[in-house]
């Protein structure tokens, strides 16, 4: 027979972390991905006007790739920001909550950043075709 225990708090932590970078790439993937390409067609809609069918098309094409990729763009994301996540296990780091909290809002932020990016390069690109700049874009953002 074996012996169970109980887990630490640096264990339940641990897998917090991790469990919390898994559910924003989940979200990010599906919820980022329709929003994506909802501001995008907005944008063109915005710019454009009535789009021709072959605009429809070809709007319909790039939202297929982006079904595709963007999810990857997650993904790759929640692992790129897992690195913040593993400083916290360092000994000298693993008593200081203080310091646990910070590295765990800095993976929350890279978790998030890739999805927010693309979009926003998404919109820059695609949604503003030729010299069109929406009302409400910020002048720091390429258009």
């Amino acid at each position: 027979m074996t012996e169970q225990r109980t887990p630490e708090a640096r264990e339940v932590y641990w897998t917090f972390g991790c469990g919390l970078s898994a559910i924003i790439a989940t979200a990010c993937a599906t919820f980022g991905t329709f929003l994506d390409i909802h501001l995008v067609a907005r944008a063109q809609l915005y710019c454009l006007g009535d789009l021709s069918s072959g605009e429809n098309f070809a709007g319909a094409i790039w939202s297929l790739s982006r079904i595709v990729i963007f999810p990857m763009i997650s993904v790759v994301s929640a692992l790129v920001a897992q690195p913040f996540h593993l400083l916290a296990r360092l000994p000298w780091l693993a008593g200081r909550m203080g310091s646990g909290v910070i590295l765990l809002a800095l993976t929350v932020a890279g978790s998030i950043a890739g999805p927010i990016a693309m979009t926003l390069y998404d919109v820059a690109t695609e949604g503003t075709p030729g010299d069109c700049v929406l009302p409400w874009w910020p002048s720091w953002l390429p258009s």
